[in-house]
């Protein structure tokens, strides 16, 4: 038989109140309750948390429960990320908010300049990426700061690991109709070293070999400007793979990890 667990008459206020809302914190709550001394509001939610109907994300903020729980129910993880690092939701969570990722991913990035960490909050690891002078070009879309899709595109080739991988990310480039290439281009020309854009060249030339995508010759123009010396596609594994002699690559990881199923 489940526990009844029984609220006080403000704690009933306080919850009918706040209860369309997924997050709160103490500023908000003193704009609420005006009448409330930030003591009473400190010990209202002291007890809220101990009944199960708050979740302290850090410090003065709660998820709340519709059902009182010791565990959060989570709604919307990409609404939760904000509250935990301020930065820019990117990689596969961009990805996913794009409806370009055809699954829940229950890793949420977010990009900031400085500061990597990661945090469990019930199913779901949130992981803040450094990404320095790289972490630019959001975008607020439903209710959240994104990387823009170009940034995202971007992002992702720069650490594909955070995209679910290559097949992950040129799965996505083929789903798109409205991407700006220009802007891409800026991205890289910007940020890019050499061997990132080698790596993208070769990419891309492989989707247009397989007549999966059609990249404007400018854009596999300025790719082949980069290629100076050998570099891995994948610079953590072993340089054994397919060379190509054009883009002066070695696909270490096969075209069959590449081309989506």
């Amino acid at each position: 038989m489940q526990k009844k667990i029984y609220l006080t008459k403000e704690e009933q206020i306080i919850i009918s109140t706040i209860q369309t809302t997924e997050i709160i914190d103490h500023s908000h709550l003193r704009e609420l309750f005006p009448t409330y001394s930030p003591q009473k509001i400190n010990k209202l939610c002291h007890t809220l948390l101990s009944k199960g109907y708050l979740y302290p994300l850090k410090r003065g903020v709660y998820l709340i429960n519709e059902i009182p729980s010791s565990q959060p129910v989570i709604k919307n993880p990409f609404r939760i990320a904000p509250y935990l690092n301020k930065g820019y939701l990117g990689f596969s969570s961009a990805l996913r908010l794009y409806d370009l990722l055809d699954y829940e991913p229950f890793t949420i990035f977010t990009v900031t300049p400085q500061k990597s960490n990661e945090t469990t909050i019930g199913n779901y690891l949130f992981k803040t990426i450094a990404m320095g002078t790289k972490a630019t070009g959001a975008t607020f879309y439903k209710d959240v700061y994104v990387s823009t899709i170009e940034k995202t595109i971007f992002d992702c080739f720069y650490k594909p690991q955070y995209a679910g991988g290559y097949q992950t990310l040129t799965k996505a480039l083929i789903q798109l109709k409205n991407l700006n290439w220009n802007q891409l281009l800026s991205h890289f020309n910007a940020f890019a070293t050499d061997a990132l854009f080698q790596r993208t060249g070769y990419l891309l030339d492989l989707l247009q070999q397989e007549h999966l995508l059609r990249p404007p010759k400018h854009i596999l123009k300025e790719c082949r400007n980069h290629v100076k010396t050998t570099t891995k596609l994948l610079p953590t594994k072993p340089s054994q793979g397919i060379y190509s002699k054009q883009w002066k690559l070695i696909d270490n990881i096969g075209k069959g990890t590449i081309i989506p199923g």
